[in-house]
């Protein structure tokens, strides 16, 4: 089953507006002033911005998660991870600005083997957890409440 991130206006805001600042580079920038070993005019600075746009692009369109065959499966853009959901302990609800493959300053921090965590933030945060927990039935699920 696939969990689409949930997108919240922080993220929308700075995916958007980098790509968008980017472009308006191109259209209405004016020539560089200065020594600059890169610039954006420079046919690598077009290498560079282009690829930015694409891995940003790539990152909103493609961050989900999916449950199969015993796996969490967490792609965000380029960035793959598997966990397996046996080895899932607890799932907590956070909001945090930390980097991880979410969209959303609201996540669920996944505590898994050897004391590692992992922050995701599916769209319906309780069909994602009756999903794990089905796989998982000694799952600690934390209701903290979200401050």
């Amino acid at each position: 089953m696939y969990f689409p991130s949930k997108k919240d206006t922080f993220y929308t805001i700075t995916i958007w507006g980098v790509i968008l600042f980017i472009v308006f580079i191109y259209l209405f920038g004016g020539e560089p002033v200065g020594f600059q070993l890169v610039t954006y005019r420079d046919p690598l600075g077009y290498v560079f911005g282009g690829l930015s746009i694409v891995v940003l692009l790539w990152i909103w369109f493609q961050t989900g998660y999916k449950v199969k065959n015993g796996d969490l499966l967490i792609h965000s853009g380029p960035l793959r991870k598997r966990i397996k959901i046996r080895d899932i302990t607890k799932v907590k609800s956070i909001k945090s600005p930390m980097s991880a493959p979410a969209l959303s300053l609201e996540k669920l921090e996944i505590f898994h083997k050897n004391n590692k965590t992992t922050f995701i933030s599916p769209q319906n945060e309780q069909a994602f957890i009756e999903v794990i927990k089905s796989e998982n039935a000694k799952l600690e699920i934390d209701a903290e409440q979200k401050n």
